[in-house]
């Protein structure tokens, strides 16, 4: 009788045994998100504070969503096709469905090529703004908003109220697929809303002193810059230099705090117009701000924000559902929370923001009021 007993104990025993090793030797779920972005060329001042601020993100959720562990896959494209393909294809391989790419517009390009082959794949980015993605049913969404009308309404109306006539624009061919569609988009805002043609378009690799003297014989009454921050800061320098002291505005993409510190005091007066403001009152980005702030023992960039709010977004979509539903999902729910406003999607993954204006004033970007 006590053998049997005996026998029951240590069937129960294993039984037991067994079902607790299967209980903690099963894994959790994984998705893995991957992110194909500049993080050492001259575009990493947008790419690693974007690649901080998705971190942070996910960071607050544990890397778990329901109850599916994350994995960040971070990816430099090196500014480089090949490279930025291989990446891409790899992703593939490894089975990834949510894709965060790229910092420009023209590896954006490259990436969407591929990634449009793939239904149950989808791409967003933080910063890639050609309106070339535009009004397109494709597996690519952004939080950035895209150079159309609503981009450049205020800021060509400020550049006309401000009796500025005469518009020369430069911009860096390293991304023309943003780059150069940026000042064809805002000439075509600008005429609409009362203005000239531009005297002439120009890029960032023209001689610096062929530069200074068109400029000089042209005598424009505003230079209009589309470029990164080191290409910018570069292009300004130069022109201040030499004396040129025509009215400099600049696209989004050079508003960073290297701008100013590769331009010094020469950077005063720059106009940028953005939809992002530093010194915003909201309650999220203040929280955010500190939090990223400890964290990086740095100030947080537009792109690091963006960085964050992309992130946030997928965070939501994936307790909606399935990694591979993130498009339909979005298109269902459409409104998210940002930082500073509301983001709000249309149906082909563009975004309304607010924007504002601002001027470099004792070497700190402020809101124009």
């Amino acid at each position: 009788m006590k053998k049997n007993y005996f026998l029951i104990a240590c069937i129960l025993f294993l039984i037991v045994s067994f079902l607790l090793i299967l209980f903690f030797s099963k894994k959790k779920e994984l998705i893995k998100i991957g992110f194909v972005g500049a993080l050492t060329s001259k575009y990493s001042d947008l790419g690693n504070p974007m690649m901080n601020g998705i971190i942070l993100a996910f960071e607050e959720e544990k890397y778990e969503i329901n109850g599916k562990q994350i994995e960040l896959i971070f990816k430099d494209d090196k500014k480089d096709e090949a490279v930025n393909r291989q990446i891409i294809n790899d992703f593939i391989n490894q089975g990834i469905k949510i894709v965060i790419g790229n910092v420009t517009s023209s590896m954006s390009k490259i990436s969407m090529s591929i990634i449009n082959e793939y239904k149950d794949m989808f791409m967003i980015s933080a910063a890639s703004a050609s309106d070339e993605f535009s009004g397109i049913d494709d597996q690519f969404f952004r939080v950035h908003v895209a150079n159309n009308a609503q981009r450049f309404d205020i800021f060509t109306k400020y550049i006309k109220n401000n009796n500025y006539k005469r518009i020369y624009g430069i911009y860096d061919p390293g991304n023309i697929t943003y780059t150069k569609n940026y000042l064809e988009s805002f000439e075509k805002s600008f005429i609409f809303n009362g203005g000239e043609k531009f005297i002439r378009y120009t890029q960032t690799n023209k001689n610096l002193d062929d530069l200074v003297e068109e400029i000089g014989n042209l005598n424009p009454d505003l230079i209009l810059i589309c470029a990164n921050s080191v290409d910018a800061a570069r292009v300004v320098q130069y022109l201040r230099i030499k004396n040129i002291k025509t009215q400099i505005a600049s696209s989004a993409w050079a508003m960073t705090p290297a701008f100013i510190e590769n331009t010094g005091r020469n950077s005063e007066g720059i106009i940028f117009n953005i939809d992002y403001d530093e010194n915003s009152k909201s309650e999220d980005f203040i929280n955010f701000s500190n939090k990223f702030r400890k964290k990086y023992q740095m100030e947080p960039s537009l792109f690091a924000s963006k960085g964050y709010e992309l992130a946030k977004v997928i965070i939501e979509l994936l307790k909606m559902g399935e990694q591979t539903e993130v498009k339909k999902n979005l298109l269902i729910k459409r409104e998210f929370k940002g930082l500073q406003d509301t983001i709000v999607f249309d149906e082909y993954g563009d975004v309304l923001r607010e924007f504002n204006m601002f001027k470099v004033t004792n070497g700190k970007f402020e809101k124009i009021k």
